[in-house]
């Protein structure tokens, strides 16, 4: 070969190399592989809600009797969770209506009420109940309500109240009081 043709040949090769070498170390190319990783925090509802902080039966006489107070809708109690646990409501009083040294038993302090349309649990204030200083269960959730945040979930209670004939007269207390448990 003419030492042209070496340079051409040469040229050549080197222009040959020159276009397949990127081409063969893009196919053989280490890669070096990152990661990142992503968290989010949901803020766990677990709420109860009681609209009114007072049920006032008003004055009453002794052996008088009033159900249903404090309206014919009650008392709204509305619950809300993200927990997706079943979730329990239970009604109890701190302790029976008194007025110092007086009281009145709880067998004449009831409650009774409904869930609302839209409640899929079950239910247990079926008629009177007598309120109890141990919480009694008034409610369960159903597995659709395990996860009801924004809408809740909505009970209403009711009261009634027998003044024993023989009652002393006075102003009576207590505390009604709903527990949520998980």
């Amino acid at each position: 070969m003419t030492t042209l043709g070496h340079a051409i040949f040469r040229r050549g090769a080197f222009v040959l190399f020159a276009v397949f070498l990127p081409l063969v170390s893009l196919a053989f190319s280490a890669t070096q592989p990152a990661s990142l990783q992503v968290m989010v925090s949901v803020k766990s509802i677990f709420e109860l809600t009681v609209d009114r902080n007072l049920i006032d039966f008003k004055t009453m006489l002794p052996g008088e009797s009033k159900r249903d107070m404090p309206d014919n809708e009650g008392v709204k109690v509305s619950v809300k969770s993200n927990n997706g646990r079943p979730w329990y409501l239970k009604i109890g009083d701190l302790y029976e209506l008194s007025n110092g040294t007086d009281s009145i038993s709880n067998t004449n302090f009831t409650w009774n009420g409904s869930p609302s349309r839209t409640a899929t649990g079950t239910w247990y204030g079926k008629g009177d109940n007598a309120l109890s200083l141990t919480p009694e269960m008034a409610y369960s959730s159903h597995s659709s309500e395990y996860n009801n945040y924004r809408a809740g979930t909505d009970l209403f209670f009711r009261f009634g109240l027998k003044v024993p004939a023989k009652q002393n007269s006075g102003i009576y207390r207590s505390i009604v009081a709903f527990t949520l448990t998980e």
